[in-house]
């Protein structure tokens, strides 16, 4: 598949979210950007820039190690389609696995707005 400029910025969004850059993340996001997210517990809605990376940052940012395992940046039609999965692991915990879809609006240069879906941080098993 070929690279676009919004596949880069997907591209971008993920490497900042798994080295901890929350400056750069929020560089990502246009400052209006709206993000819905169905999360466990519930649906969340945050809005403005700051706010949509300070989000990642409580959710990723305390981690004492982040692996992404895997990602995929893709158009669909005029959204742009982010997913990635990750190993998780906090302090005095197992390992976790967490995936995430992102369907975002964008203007070529930013994010404007997100939707986004998680499977909430599940415990690794190991395969027997």
């Amino acid at each position: 598949m070929r690279q676009t400029s919004a596949t880069d910025l997907g591209d971008m969004f993920v490497t900042s979210l798994v080295d901890g850059d929350s400056p750069r993340l929020a560089t990502t996001l246009d400052p209006d950007v709206q993000m819905r997210a169905l999360i466990p517990p519930g649906p969340i809605e945050v809005l403005g820039a700051e706010a949509v990376a300070g989000k990642f940052a409580a959710w990723f940012g305390n981690a004492e190690q982040l692996e992404l395992i895997r990602s995929v940046t893709e158009p669909v039609a005029d959204r742009l389609h982010v997913s990635y999965r990750l190993r998780v692991k906090r302090a005095g915990d197992p390992w976790n696995v967490v995936e995430q879809h992102l369907l975002c609006a964008h203007d070529g240069g930013r994010i404007t707005s997100l939707d986004l879906v998680c499977s909430g941080f599940r415990p690794e098993y190991a395969a027997t």
